[in-house]
């Protein structure tokens, strides 16, 4: 075995086979176990099934991901064993996403259930290695071959397919060299993640690791099931998303989990009230919180939780570095806000797949990789997400954090968990809104409140809704485009769904109507000042025409924090009189004008 092969995923199977050929690597709860010569085997015999169909190195293959681990990991090697090219996909995905990554990709055949629309074969990792030679393939494959496109979630936009060389995705395992009893003490992790992204990706390529890995995965997640499976196998370190963490977090059964050394997040950001009841959870051990991107991988950000900063992500971990820089791409002075960037010294960077204008625009020339997000540096390095680009909410030219206000509402005793986002507005561009899983004594009007007094009125959303679940992708991601469709959609249905009841609230409507240049009969009890088009300036002269048609002296500021018709009626009704003036005519722009 050459230098060169070992820097390979089956370079370091076949290492890890020799090594400790019994020994567990995979155990997928309730359904059996893979040892590393077992591995090693099986992923030979697909490696010369493909072989034998015509797959030749370079070829690209999918690999369709169940639940089912063992299978997937024995046919993601055994592609890479062929010198081919592992496409992984999610098989819960829709046939014509899968469809489109095989087309995109180029795909010869697929290793999984036929899809619609997949040209080539299509054949279980069963039927691929059945009645195969189990000794190695005899095909070279180096570092610098490509072994994997792994295309991104798409929560933000189109998926894109990032490519890593085998050097790339082994890199990190590849700098933990054991010493004495690390050399032969297992360390267990825990998890319930996905194969075919990032975070299960880089968990599959840890139990090739050096230091002696047993994966111990569950087939889907439950929280009861996660939680009994640590107290029962007491596992070293438990990987948790933050979908993950937040279902832990409401479980109502108690376990015994002192045995649990760490907790790990990763995937999507996570807020400060989360990890802290994290830590009391697992009372025994680290709760630390990484931060990377698929693209930028394995270059990464690592942080234990620390209540003197509850908010930082922490410092560049290992050989990692990460700045901040403007528009023009220039580091920026620490405690400024700008765009994000993670290097890694010593490793062959990503790329997208057949994308050249798109790798030019994140993966910079000098290594230096863009991972779409806006944060700051302190003045000792600590980091600090404040929003994905492409969450941030610009209100009126204003960029409004949406991860600010989703770790306010999450303080609030009564919320587990929020979804803050951007819905359209016709003069601001959008404003902010959420929606929040909480408890039954939740009152998203009071929470909304609760914001506001923490963030101020101009970074607080303007409207918090309390749903039972939020739409999410595989990785428990929240998806913010949909939820803004679905959002829309509710204000929309609301704004006329009944009449008003009060006189009030009917002389209310009818002067939100001149206001805002529409029919009044539009307006319900339920439609929202912002929704319908709102702003300050037509705020202002609400509250003029209130003063002099219902004599009541209610602020602007009143309609801001009761944005619904029935709300701000109310108000109205428990408003002081207002002294004798006349109308003050209000100069303003016309309507569908920003300004």
């Amino acid at each position: 075995m050459n230098h060169q092969s070992v820097v390979t995923v089956p370079g370091l199977l076949a290492a890890r086979a020799q090594e400790r050929p019994d020994a567990t690597a995979i155990e997928l709860v309730g359904a059996g176990r893979l040892s590393y010569g077992e591995w090693g085997r099986r992923s030979h015999a697909v490696g010369h099934g493909l072989v034998a169909r015509g797959v030749r190195p370079g070829d690209r293959v999918v690999v369709r991901a169940s639940a089912d681990w063992i299978a997937f990991a024995v046919g993601y090697v055994g592609v890479q064993a062929a010198g081919a090219i592992a496409v992984p996909v999610l098989a819960s995905s829709s046939d014509e996403y899968i469809a489109r990554v095989h087309a995109e990709a180029g795909a010869v055949g697929m290793l999984g259930d036929a899809v619609p629309g997949c040209p080539g074969w299509s054949l279980s990792v069963h039927q691929i290695e059945a009645g195969q030679p189990a000794d190695p393939t005899g095909v070279p494959v180096s570092g610098e071959d490509d072994a994997e496109i792994l295309f991104t979630s798409g929560t933000t936009g189109r998926p894109k397919g990032v490519v890593s060389t085998h050097d790339n995705l082994t890199y990190a395992i590849r700098q933990r060299v054991p010493d004495g009893a690390a050399a032969t003490q297992v360390r267990t992790v825990l998890h319930a993640l996905p194969p075919a992204t990032n975070a299960g990706q880089s968990l599959l390529v840890q139990t090739l690791s050096a230091a002696p890995h047993t994966m111990i995965v569950l087939e889907k997640f439950d929280a009861g099931t996660l939680l009994r499976t640590a107290q029962e196998v007491r596992p070293d370190d438990i990987v948790l998303v933050p979908a993950y963490a937040l279902a832990l977090l409401r479980a109502t059964a108690r376990f015994d989990l002192s045995g649990v050394r760490q907790v790990r997040t990763t995937s999507a950001p996570i807020s400060a009230a989360t990890l802290a009841r994290l830590a009391e959870l697992f009372p025994q051990a680290s709760i630390v919180n990484m931060y990377t991107s698929t693209e930028s991988w394995p270059a990464r950000l690592r942080m234990r939780f620390d209540p003197g900063r509850p908010f930082s992500l922490g410092r560049a971990h290992g050989r990692s570095e990460v700045r901040v820089v403007d528009a023009s791409g220039a580091p920026v002075a620490a405690g400024t806000s700008g765009a994000v960037q993670l290097r890694i010294d010593g490793v062959r960077p990503r790329r997208y797949w057949n994308d050249p204008d798109a790798t030019a625009r994140v993966f910079g020339s000098d290594r230096w990789v863009s991972t779409g997000d806006v944060g700051r540096l302190d003045e000792e390095g600590y980091f600090y997400l404040e929003d994905r680009s492409a969450d941030t909410v610009n209100v009126g030219g204003r960029n409004v954090s949406t991860l600010a206000a989703e770790g306010v509402l999450e303080e609030h005793p009564d919320v587990e968990e929020a979804a803050a986002f951007g819905v359209p507005h016709p003069t601001l561009g959008q404003y902010l809104v959420a929606t929040v899983i909480g408890s039954g004594d939740l009152d998203p009007d009071e929470v909304r409140s609760f914001a506001a007094a923490r963030l101020g009125e101009s970074d607080a959303p303007k409207r918090v809704v309390r749903v039972e679940h939020l739409p999410r992708n595989a990785l428990g991601k929240v998806v913010k485009r949909d939820l803004a469709r679905t959002f829309s959609a509710l204000l929309a249905q609301e704004a006329g769904q009944t009449e008003p009841a009060s006189a009030t609230e009917r002389a209310v409507a009818a002067i939100w109507a001149r206001a805002l240049d529409t029919d009044a009969t539009s307006i319900g009890p339920d439609a929202e000042w912002l929704s319908l088009g709102g702003s300050s300036l037509e705020a202002a002269e609400v509250a003029l025409l209130v003063a002099d048609e219902l004599g009541r002296d209610v602020p602007e500021r009143v309609l801001h924090t009761n944005p619904t018709l029935r709300a701000y009626a109310s108000a109205v009704d428990d408003a002081p009189q207002a002294e004798q003036r006349l109308l003050r005519p209000i100069a303003r722009a016309a309507r569908g004008v920003a300004g």
